[in-house]
């Protein structure tokens, strides 16, 4: 969903809150209604840890409430939405230990990148990651937490993107998107913020040098702190919600 939602708009809703699923037809199939629900949360319309009503989406979605039972069994089975028993479906949390696991697999895949990312880098590449840089600074205030960290899941993923590798895209795709639809915006450090706009920076001018150790170890410095954030934010402000 990275792509396409770059693509048809880069900074998102300008109120998050007022997007609305597309399509008004009635009768969605089970994968319509799936990638509406993602698209929910995607922009936060659902919330990490809110209750799903079969009802209230059925009716946001101007459909019945058979494809969407279908397609919050299929989000489960993608990791997306959880089932509690008795209780119902709750759109999934990250826990401390898959956000090791996740930027873990996620470090492994982008450093293994570096080389062939330089090697094949051109003028055309490096403009494109420049905007990706632009879109994530450009959504730096206040009511975007969201739209941030799908800009920063995407200027990463416009770095991979140079190297060629589809493999490996799809896999770094897949871990963005667990870790930024189940992460809440709202423990988002107003200090890690701008930290990454300056690393960020650091990584574009490296890259631009074509200097592959050096940009090597930008990118683990980088993805360690993000780490180290996300797994102290659930820390200390999950457990305020618990």
């Amino acid at each position: 969903m990275f792509g396409v939602n770059a693509e048809q708009n880069k900074n998102g809703p300008e109120d998050e809150s007022k997007m609305e699923p597309s399509g008004k037809k009635k009768g969605k199939t089970v994968a319509e209604v799936y990638d509406e629900i993602k698209k929910m949360i995607y922009y936060n319309m659902l919330a990490p840890g809110q209750k799903l009503i079969y009802n209230d989406i059925a009716k946001r979605l101007k459909t019945s409430t058979t494809p969407v039972v279908q397609a919050l069994k299929a989000l489960e089975r993608s990791n997306f939405v959880r089932h509690e028993p008795n209780k119902g479906y709750f759109v999934e949390e990250i826990t401390e230990t898959e956000a090791r696991e996740l930027f873990q697999a996620r470090e492994a895949l982008e450093i293994y990148s570096i080389s062939s990312i330089i090697e094949d880098l051109d003028l055309k590449k490096l403009d494109s990651i420049r905007e990706a840089f632009r879109d994530y600074k450009g959504a730096m205030e206040p009511g975007k937490r969201r739209m941030l960290m799908l800009n920063d899941a995407r200027f990463h993923l416009k770095i991979v993107e140079c190297s060629g590798n589809k493999v490996i895209y799809g896999l770094l795709e897949h871990i963005f998107e667990q870790i930024t639809l189940k992460y809440r915006p709202e423990y988002m450090w107003e200090e890690r913020i701008k930290e990454v706009a300056k690393e960020h920076a650091a990584l574009l001018k490296s890259l631009g040098e074509g200097d592959i150790k050096k940009t090597t170890d930008l990118l683990r410095a980088h993805i360690g702190k993000g780490r180290e954030h996300i797994v102290r934010s659930l820390q200390t402000d999950g457990a305020l919600n618990l």
